[in-house]
């Protein structure tokens, strides 16, 4: 038998409301967040396949507004259409939220927003972009950080972008707490058997020696401007690289 979803939650408040009389809120939150977990696996079970996917823990997100930047990526909390290899399993057309502050994926199914493992993600792709989680394996040589980082570039010179992102507090007298976002990125070029860090257009042109003429030119024909637009600057460099290099 398959229920939806909505039922089988209110199924859930049903086992648990006889359960907490005279109990602390805290001590409620637990036990229903126990028994909703408990009763979202009996009914994931009925979905199959998808029930790998929707397994995960209800995402927690924000209770305060933020003045300046986003913890979500695209500066956005609102759900997209993408994919994602979870479990070696691949999963298209799937509602999605990322939140890159804190390296969080999430699964939106009817309403419930399911933050998945990120051990069992392999890659994912949101909004046009597309990720790949780095763990320690001599693939990701070099690489400072674990975690998901955005290939720009799949080719033999591949491109890899890290967004890092920080909260910050500040108070004021008359608003109280104001919070604050703030993110800076790092880029890597995959050369050899490992990943270089690029900080400027020197840096990439010193790791591309071997055909720095032709991509000086290349660059000031197509007009790319490393410190102003990074992410097609590297894109492209590193793509018209593999044209030539081989």
């Amino acid at each position: 038998m398959k229920f939806g979803l909505p039922a089988v939650c209110s199924f859930a408040v049903l086992l648990y409301s006889p359960q907490v009389s005279g109990q602390s809120k805290q001590e409620d939150s637990i036990l229903f967040q126990t028994a909703l977990s408990r009763t979202l696996a009996v009914y994931y079970d009925q979905l199959g396949d998808q029930s790998r996917l929707y397994n995960g823990s209800l995402f927690q997100g924000y209770d305060y507004v933020f003045r300046e930047g986003s913890p979500y990526f695209l500066g956005s909390q609102a759900t997209r259409v993408g994919s994602v290899e979870y479990d070696s399993v691949l999963f298209i057309n799937v509602s999605l939220l990322y939140e890159d502050l804190r390296q969080k994926l999430v699964a939106v199914d009817q309403g419930f927003r399911l933050q998945l493992i990120n051990e069992r993600v392999n890659s994912f792709t949101l909004g046009g972009h597309h990720f790949v989680r780095v763990f320690p394996i001599p693939q990701y040589k070099g690489l400072p950080e674990k975690g998901f980082y955005e290939l720009l570039y799949s080719g033999p010179t591949a491109v890899l972008k890290w967004t890092k992102k920080d909260m910050q507090e500040t108070l004021s007298a008359t608003e109280g707490s104001i919070w604050h976002v703030n993110e800076s990125y790092s880029y890597f070029i995959h050369t050899g058997a490992s990943w270089i860090y690029i900080k400027s257009r020197k840096d990439l042109l010193n790791i591309l020696d071997n055909r720095r003429k032709e991509i000086q030119r290349f660059m000031k024909k197509n007009k790319l401007n490393y410190r102003k637009d990074r992410d097609n600057t590297l894109t492209q460099v590193a793509g018209y690289y593999d044209q030539i290099a081989n």
